[in-house]
């Protein structure tokens, strides 16, 4: 499985991600939430539990992009939607 590293955080809720500190592997689970800010994030580990990190101490969050369309970057000021010809564009709101 390949993991690439993410800096938005708000993208993640619901990705398989690691989350690593100086090139470590720390934790590897699920996003369960991530605060308005992108600042923090709660990671549901199957061996751990549930944990939080936040950006300030130097965490990296890695995922997979098995969530399909999370690694797209919508603004605020654009909306998505779907063509007919099933390709995902994006259009001024």
């Amino acid at each position: 499985m390949s993991y690439r590293h993410v800096k938005d955080w708000r993208t993640l809720v619901g990705a398989n991600v690691q989350i690593r500190q100086d090139r470590t592997v720390i934790c590897s689970g699920i996003v369960d939430t991530v605060t308005e800010d992108g600042q923090i994030l709660w990671v549901q580990s199957p061996v751990e539990g549930r944990r939080l990190f936040e950006k300030t101490e130097l965490y990296q969050a890695w995922a997979t992009e098995e969530c399909a369309g999370f690694h797209y970057k919508v603004s605020r000021n654009e909306e998505v939607s779907i063509a007919s010809s099933d390709r995902l564009e994006l259009q001024p709101a």
